[in-house]
């Protein structure tokens, strides 16, 4: 069929209505935007987040460019290899059958040589005319095509009835161009529904992704939330809470420990300071309470003596200094108490039975007429791990307690021997004197306690000797009571550790 072509003026010459080339398909358009290393440069405003937000954005972000590169990949992999195919087909067209002169006869003898009725073929002579074959109902549009272009895609006609995509190959030989094309519309269908597909799969993936990564993002990171809350518990003064220890191959399990060894360290070092602090409002307070009889006695004989209503200045000094010795035994007895609650003792390998015949000797030397024995027990050497000298004045307040209070007939006996409860070592410090109530035993090692049978405020001690002697017994880690029965005597029940079981 011969017809005038509008376009063939175009293709002849060589000139495209548009001289830019284009892309295949709906592929055309190249976007601009800002470059993979710019956005993950922008990436610092994830440092204002929370670390399980900020490493869910970074794993969505990085497995959505992933999902985004294969799809390109696989998308532009089957674009090229349909059409590659395509243009092959255009290229046998164009040197093959699309030569016959019998394809543009009305009736053609050989139906075999034929093209398949998506291929549009035009022969375009010098003179203007054209011979067109076309099966379709759509055409081309070839303001578009020129020879020597190569295959190209274009859009369907505007005088066509249906709109389409068609491939597009032009050659001239001869001073005759010939322009063969296909029909692409079924397979740009396919392309772009592949594409589609691809975007809803990857949303999917992504969601799931997502899902699948705020769970094991939680779970990774909870130890570092007990971390977290174990230190608020400890910033609002919970001192005994401890982080959950975890593996010790996971940095979570290293902050742990190191975490729990700094909170330890710190309890210590409170309680430490607090048991200081306390120690000194005690003796600020009981040297306060126990100072003010005394003072008061002063003051009192003094205004006596200036008031003129005695004129004995003998016994006015006299009970002066009564007060003043008394203030100053008592001034003692608390820094010693003091140094004993507080204070690092040292240690060392001590023979408790070499420690009881030394104070014996001591106290016999003192109380010359009194009996104080010792006696031993034991299986072998009774030896413990601990200071001499301060478990010395233990057993030295025990036993001078024993010969002041128990009466002046009242003997007194050091018994070593194995604690048959345990391993350790105990010592009774006895005496067959007057003894105490059971109340008096129930206080008898509190502070400035004095029993009332035997002990009073105005010629008494200071009733911090034997708290002095159960701060001592415990910073050694032993143990001290009382069993008093009155008209019966008292025994003085100290237990220590032996040295092999510290």
């Amino acid at each position: 069929m011969s017809t005038q072509n509008p376009y063939s003026t175009a293709v002849v010459r060589g000139s495209p209505v548009h001289s830019g080339k284009q892309r295949w398909g709906y592929w055309g358009a190249r976007k601009t935007g800002k470059s993979l290393v710019a956005r993950v440069r922008d990436m610092h405003v994830l440092s204002g987040m929370p670390l399980r937000f900020g490493l869910l954005v970074i794993v969505v972000a990085v497995s959505a460019v992933g999902l985004i590169g294969s799809a390109v990949a696989v998308n532009r992999t089957m674009r090229e290899l349909t059409y590659s195919r395509i243009d092959k087909e255009l290229e046998l067209g164009l040197n093959g059958w699309a030569k016959q002169d019998s394809l543009f006869k009305t009736n053609p003898g050989a139906t075999s040589a034929r093209p398949p009725t998506e291929f549009y073929v035009v022969k375009i002579y010098q003179d203007g005319t054209t011979n067109v074959y076309n099966e379709d109902v759509s055409e081309p549009d070839l303001s578009q095509v020129y020879a020597g272009q190569g295959p190209h895609t274009v859009e369907s006609s505007p005088k066509s009835h249906k709109e389409g995509m068609w491939r597009v190959t032009a050659e001239t030989r001869n001073g005759v161009t010939m322009v063969v094309a296909k029909d692409i519309t079924q397979e740009a269908n396919m392309l772009r529904r592949l594409a589609v597909g691809q975007v809803i799969i990857e949303v999917a993936v992504l969601l799931l992704m997502a899902l699948i990564a705020f769970f094991l993002i939680r779970r990774a990171l909870r130890p570092l939330r007990e971390v977290e809350c174990t230190a608020k518990a400890i910033a609002q003064g919970d001192l005994d809470r401890r982080v959950p220890e975890v593996s010790e191959n996971t940095e979570v399990g290293a902050l742990s420990r190191s975490l729990n060894s700094m909170i330890s360290r710190l309890q210590s070092l409170i309680v430490e300071l607090q048991d200081k602090e306390a120690q000194m409002r005690r003796f600020v307070g009981d040297a306060s309470h126990e100072l003010r009889t005394p003072l008061t006695s002063v003051r009192g004989y003094s205004e006596l003596y200036r008031s003129g209503a005695t004129k004995d200045a003998d016994l006015v000094i006299d009970k002066i200094e009564g007060e003043a010795s008394r203030m100053s035994l008592l001034v003692e007895d608390l820094l010693a108490l003091t140094r004993a609650e507080g204070a690092r003792h040292e240690t060392a390998q001590v023979d408790l039975l070499e420690v009881s015949l030394s104070v014996a000797s001591s106290l016999q030397a003192a109380y010359p007429n009194r009996s104080i024995d010792v006696r031993s027990e034991c299986a072998g050497v009774p030896i413990t791990l601990g200071d001499a000298a301060r478990l010395h004045q233990v057993l030295t307040n025990l036993t001078t307690n024993a010969l002041k209070h128990g009466g002046e007939d009242a003997k007194v006996q050091i018994k070593l021997y194995d604690d048959p409860t345990s391993n350790n070592i105990a010592i009774d410090i006895i005496d067959d004197g007057i003894g105490m109530s059971e109340k008096d035993a129930e206080h008898i090692f509190e502070r400035f306690y004095r029993a009332d049978t035997s002990r009073a405020r105005s010629t008494g001690g200071s009733g911090l000797g034997l708290a002095i002697v159960k701060s001592l017994v415990s910073a050694h880690s032993g143990s001290i009571s009382v069993i008093s029965t009155l008209g019966q005597g008292t025994t003085f029940h100290l237990v220590l550790p032996r040295l092999e079981d510290r």
